[in-house]
């Protein structure tokens, strides 16, 4: 075996060490969740960072965090490096990059012998802290005061124990504090957990070899994915999406634009742009620029082979840039609650273009990940159902997947059963909603129907979208039907806004959701034809 095939074994199995890590301690948080938005729909993330703040593993979690990280760990680096054994950070402030209020993430320092190793980080959505309507994201928030209380970066744990005094403050501020309480002792057990993992790791190879380890490692990934970038053609290509704003079905909607230019290196190294998007807006849809990283990471994994780690190896060939002020890149105290919805169109437009740049594969609109959550408060609890999902769109390889999160969200459903049992609700039905998704040569994927009996009074808001047009098909391809929202009380049928927000809901009324299908690709008379590729 010669030195460098001896050098790529050794750096491949000290990757897969730091990716089993990353995975153990999210497990770790999963299992030890108080609420099923953890617990059952997995929406938190966790990784492994370098002292310069670089990926070294990330969980396979949800993609939409994937920036945001690192992000954090850099904005934090003067507090990070104060920080001493058993300390643990916390802040949920979209100034420091977390997406919006509800997602508290965590910083540790990993110092072995007086040498810091580097930083673990978690992410983990919180059901509620605080605002005006209960799970914290309303989706009619003109300021981001409304959407719950803003905790700046300070240490909840110190020499490994909690902050009490401080953790009051926080569930103070929460209508679900043992939830609250109980979720944040599994993001702090998992952060220590990891802390514990890679230490053991350090010690395994020594320091010094640990340090030049990682630093291999991560040329030796950056080597792989520039390998893979010479299949795009250097220039400039250009997307746009856009975002209906909705919120009274008696009202016009308005609408709000993202583009996204994407510049190909003559190295492959990628440039995206997304200053061309419209002004920030007075609505929670803006999305905050950590998570327009990670909507552009996402977008490059897609075009990568499946093997290449998701580390600092592919954030190193690609940069985001977007002047301050727009939807892409808010200036602060902009509500950002309801961000997944544009980010997902982001994404979208990022993919668009680079496809442009590959060629030889494109993709056509897909629903959009979690395409139409909603939030329904009981007398006992607040239900967020991030589960309705739906079509995926079809590319130039195959057909849309059905009732999936897109590649951006990729959370777990609310299995039904457990949505019974946790609130005075039935589930009268779950089906595919066929033929939603837009024909071609490759079908679009289909969305669902689920209907929904409230059994106790309770309010309602949505988040939902694309309900003027569906998926845009691609290549000659249709688009994916619409989605809609309807309440059914006694008999009569009310459409709702997507983003209507404050809905007084009765027992008995059954709240009907037909998500979109992801857009078809190619012409529908070409169905069978041999692909290009």
């Amino acid at each position: 075996m010669t030195g460098s095939a001896r050098s790529a074994v050794t750096l491949q199995v000290f990757g897969n060490a730091l990716h089993g890590l990353a995975n153990e301690l999210q497990v770790s948080m999963i299992r030890a969740a108080y609420s099923p938005i953890i617990k059952e729909m997995f929406d938190c993330s966790a990784g492994l960072l370098s002292p310069e703040g670089e990926y070294l593993a990330l969980a396979d979690g949800i993609p939409l965090q994937l920036g945001v990280l690192s992000t954090v760990v850099r904005e934090l680096a003067p507090l990070a490096r104060e920080l001493e054994p058993g300390d643990v950070l916390v802040t949920n402030d979209p100034a420091t990059g977390s997406p919006h209020l509800n997602d508290y993430l965590t910083v540790a320092p990993v110092i072995v012998d007086g040498y810091l190793a580097g930083y673990v980080s978690t992410l983990m959505h919180h059901a509620d802290v605080g605002g005006k309507t209960p799970g914290s994201m309303p989706a009619d928030a003109t300021e981001m005061f409304a959407e719950g209380m803003r905790c700046p970066p300070v240490r909840l744990v110190r020499g490994g124990r909690v902050n009490e005094e401080l953790m009051s403050v926080l569930l103070a501020n929460s209508r679900l504090p043992d939830s609250m309480r109980g979720d944040l002792d599994a993001q702090i057990a998992g952060t220590l957990v990891g802390v514990e993992r890679m230490t053991r790791l350090v010690r395994r190879h020594g320091p010094e070899a640990f340090d030049r380890l990682r630093r291999d490692y991560l040329d030796y990934c950056e080597a792989l994915v520039r390998a893979e970038l010479i299949e795009f053609r250097p220039g400039t290509y250009t997307a746009a999406r856009v975002l209906e704003l909705h919120h009274d079905p008696d009202e016009t909607p308005e609408s709000v634009r993202v583009q996204a230019e994407v510049n190909v290196a003559e190295d492959g190294t990628l440039t995206i742009d997304l200053s061309g998007s419209d002004p920030q807006i007075a609505l929670p849809f803006n999305v905050v620029l950590s998570n327009s990283r990670s909507a552009a990471l996402v977008a490059l994994r897609c075009f990568l082979s499946a093997e290449l780690p998701m580390n600092a190896g592919i954030e190193r060939c690609v940069r985001v840039t977007c002047q301050p002020g727009r939807v892409t890149n808010p200036e602060l105290p902009a509500p950002v609650g309801a961000r997944a919805a544009l980010a997902a169109l982001v994404n979208e437009a990022m993919v668009d273009a680079m496809g442009q740049a590959h060629g030889s594969l494109r993709a056509a609109g897909s629903s959009g990940g979690t395409t139409m959550p909603y939030v329904w408060a009981h007398a006992d609890g607040i239900l967020i159902d991030n589960s309705t999902t739906g079509g995926m769109g079809a590319t130039s390889r195959h057909a849309g997947a059905s009732v999936v999160d897109n590649c951006v969200t990729n959370a777990m459903s609310y299995p039904n059963e457990v949505l019974e049992q946790d609130h005075p609700l039935l589930i009268e039905e779950v089906r595919l909603r066929r033929g939603s998704g837009g024909a071609g040569r490759h079908d679009g994927g289909d969305g669902l129907v689920r209907r929904v009996r409230f059994l106790a009074d309770g309010v309602l808001s949505l988040r939902g979208y694309r309900t003027i047009s569906g998926p845009p098909g691609a290549d000659g391809g249709d688009d994916g039907a619409v989605s809609r929202w309807t309440l059914v009380r006694d008999g009569r049928e009310r459409r709702l806004a997507p983003q209507e927000t404050g809905i007084a809901t009765l027992p008995g009324d059954v709240l009907v959701i037909e998500t979109p299908g992801g857009g078809g690709f190619g012409r529908a008379e070409e169905k069978g034809a041999r692909d290009d590729d």
